[in-house]
């Protein structure tokens, strides 16, 4: 009761298809506002060695080090449901890293932290922190561009104040509009609304495949 059911599956035609875009129509206008751009789908938002690598290295060091979030959306409202599996050595799991607003400070939650570890795995073990944040770093500074290109607006509104607080950017390049990842692992997030993403901003998707 709750839970998410795939209506449809979108499959790549070919090698040739570079592109998806899936958009809804609003019923009842004709305006250029009609129709409304509900994702763009890259499918070939990185390069494939890059993909494998990091399927790899993220797997295997999330799977032996990371503590994954408790989110309200992994279970129903009912709390009944077992869509994450029931074996907490193999279920679903999310993982949060950077920056993200905290209610108990009304900005950003390592506002106190004199040493913030904003990739912190279980244990201490720089050498597996600083080798996850390389990589999320990496890819944030690869995936930006290609979010300027199919979301410019989206993009500009989330670099707008970026000089403001450097350290709560990712990515090593100018022009860094994300301060937070969510690395999911298999996981099933049930339907949910998130209160503090930013206004006309977007949420940027990026899936590995093996």
């Amino acid at each position: 009761q709750g839970c998410p059911i795939a209506k449809w599956v979108i499959r790549r035609a070919n090698k040739e298809e570079k592109l998806l875009c899936l958009v809804r129509e609003r019923a009842g206008h004709s305006c250029e506002k009609a129709v409304v751009v509900v994702l763009i789908l890259v499918w070939e938002g990185i390069p494939l060695s890059l993909a494998d690598k990091l399927y790899s290295e993220l797997t295997e060091t999330l799977r032996k080090y990371g503590a994954h979030t408790n989110r309200r959306c992994a279970l129903n409202e009912e709390r009944t449901c077992a869509c994450q599996g029931l074996d907490p050595e193999t279920c679903g799991a999310s993982f949060s890293f950077g920056c993200s607003w905290s209610m108990y400070y009304n900005g950003c939650k390592f506002a106190r932290s004199k040493v913030p570890r904003k990739f912190k795995l279980l244990g201490d073990d720089p050498e597996e922190e600083e080798k996850l944040e390389a990589n999320l770093q990496n890819l944030s500074t690869l995936v930006a561009p290609t979010y300027k290109q199919f979301a410019p607006d989206a993009y500009y509104n989330q670099i707008e104040h970026e000089d403001r607080a450097p350290d709560c950017h990712l990515g090593l390049k100018e022009g860094r509009p994300f301060s937070g990842v969510t690395a999911c692992l298999d996981f099933c997030a049930h339907s949910h609304r998130d209160l503090h993403n930013m206004q006309n901003g977007s949420t940027v998707v990026c899936t590995l495949t093996r």
